[in-house]
């Protein structure tokens, strides 16, 4: 479960202060996960409580909360350049017999957009999709979009220097 809440509830509620003072800093609104069924985690996980702040920029880093924000921006980045980024993160990780993009296409992402600041199309968008890739840990899947990215002209390799 997903709720949006005002600093003041977050207060209310002992959110860290980390994320209040990201919050307060950066005008952000702050957001409080609690794992349930209905998001696909496992019982022994269920009731465990996350916070972040809302709406997610590329490179604000990974806090555990940002892996559906990371592949909205690059369904709508690949959307624009007329790649099928579904396709795609089925071959990055067709080695792998449980993992293909069966639970993104399912998941109804339209909740996770109103989080997420998508950018426009830019070479610097394409670097900081690479970056936030590997920071959730989608390495596979950032090697094949770099080697598309490349393939249609923009220069990418150096994608870990976009959030310097």
């Amino acid at each position: 479960m997903t709720e949006v809440l005002s600093i003041q509830e977050a207060k209310r509620q002992n959110c860290p202060s980390h994320v209040l003072l990201t919050a307060e800093s950066t005008g952000k609104y702050i957001v409080k996960i609690t794992w349930d069924k209905r998001d696909g985690y496992p019982e022994h996980s269920w009731g465990y409580v996350q916070w972040t702040t809302r709406p997610f920029t590329q490179t604000q880093g990974c806090d555990g909360t940002i892996d559906l924000n990371v592949h909205c921006i690059g369904i709508a980045l690949c959307q624009k350049l007329g790649l099928d980024y579904f396709n795609l993160y089925d071959e990055a990780y067709s080695w792998r017999d449980d993992d293909n993009a069966d639970w993104l296409r399912d998941y109804g992402l339209e909740f996770t957009e109103s989080q997420t600041k998508i950018p426009p199309l830019s070479q610097i968008a394409l670097q900081r999709l690479l970056y936030d890739l590997n920071d959730i840990n989608c390495r596979s899947l950032m090697s094949l979009l770099t080697d598309k990215f490349a393939e249609l002209g923009y220069k990418v390799n150096n994608w870990w220097e976009c959030a310097l």
